[in-house]
């Protein structure tokens, strides 16, 4: 008898362990949560579809320069949930320089509770207007990142001149899409 409640104990610790939060929860969308880093003025969003594949008609999320401190250029989205030990992340983003000018920027997996990036994309450079683009990121969670707030983060890295704007058309989460409109 004892064998079998230590296995039932077990058991219900694994599937107790397997159904807390994660990345992104369980939706098969992820919610809307856009922001710009540096203050609380909310995001561009631009009505503007283009033809990249997502065929979510939600328009994208503009990157423009707006913040006093160059660190902080940039608009972020704060993920549902919080990382699990070991628990591998993967980004997936469609980009496009939406005016006449390049944009310089990295997407970035920042840890909001420790105030850390933990991955970012080498320098990526949008050259031409209206042109779809794709970059990915991988990232496997790590025991100080358990139950952090963690957000995705697409820095300018430019000389962040206002002409130079950015459209994020649409962000991948594990395969889920991230809602770009509320």
């Amino acid at each position: 008898m004892k064998i079998k409640i230590v296995l039932f104990l077990i058991g219900l610790f694994f599937v107790s362990n397997t159904t807390k939060a994660q990345i992104g929860g369980d939706k098969p969308t992820l919610i809307f949560n856009w922001s710009r880093i540096e203050n609380t003025t909310p995001v561009v969003l631009l009505d503007k579809e283009v033809a990249n594949g997502d065929t979510n008609k939600d328009g994208a999320v503009l990157l423009k320069a707006t913040a006093n401190t160059p660190e902080l250029q940039g608009i972020q989205c704060t993920l549902q949930g919080t990382p699990r030990y070991l628990e591998q992340i993967d980004l997936e983003v469609k980009y496009y320089q939406s005016e006449v000018s390049y944009v310089r920027f990295k997407m970035q997996l920042f840890d909001v509770t420790d105030n850390i990036v933990l991955a970012e994309t080498p320098e990526i450079t949008a050259k031409t207007q209206g042109i779809v683009a794709t970059a990915t990121l991988s990232h496997t969670f790590k025991p100080s990142n358990i139950r952090d707030q963690i957000a995705v983060r697409f820095v300018r890295t430019d000389d962040l001149n206002p002409v130079r704007v950015l459209a994020i058309d649409c962000l991948k989460v594990n395969g889920r899409f991230v809602k770009m409109k509320k």
